[in-house]
């Protein structure tokens, strides 16, 4: 019976390369799963997409059976984005929002505007533009309602 309980473990590391043994034997080892297994899992799941961003990864471990689900934050979200466009440090509005759905269910606001403001301190921290207009002036142009932000999504 204690085989059948179900546990999630949650691994950080980058995508597309296999998470070091080390790392994965502390965690999943009492589990009796294979680390160099979960590894491997690991760097097949995130290869096409997140190659070189670091990102989560939800190990749910039911009767010695692993299932890997990707959990990107907003910051891994806004890497990978800058990746398949080529510009650096740049995102358009359309980005923003399309990050900002992405972003919703893991977020505490109860508007969709407040989830926006969410991934804009991101950007701020990472020193990312939005629109060619740093990302504190760009929040300050919604809090001032210059910028019109859709109610619910």
């Amino acid at each position: 019976m204690k085989n059948s309980i179900k546990k999630v473990v949650y691994i950080k590391s980058k995508g597309g390369q296999v998470a070091s043994a080390s790392v994965l034997a502390q965690k999943i080892g009492p589990y009796g799963l294979s680390p160099k297994k979960i590894g491997e899992d690991f760097a097949k799941k995130t290869k096409k997409n997140w190659d070189g961003i670091i990102v989560t990864i939800k190990l749910t471990i039911i009767k010695k059976n692993a299932y890997l689900k990707i959990v990107p934050s907003v910051s891994s979200l806004l890497k990978r984005e800058m990746q398949l466009y080529g510009k650096p440090s740049v995102l358009t509005f359309k980005q923003l929002i399309k990050i900002s759905k992405k972003v919703q269910t893991k977020s505490y606001s109860k508007a969709f505007k407040g989830v926006v403001k969410e991934v804009l301190g991101t950007c701020c921290s990472m020193g990312i533009l939005i629109d060619r207009f740093k990302a504190k002036s760009f929040l300050r142009k919604i809090e001032n309602d210059e910028i019109a932000i859709p109610k619910s999504i």
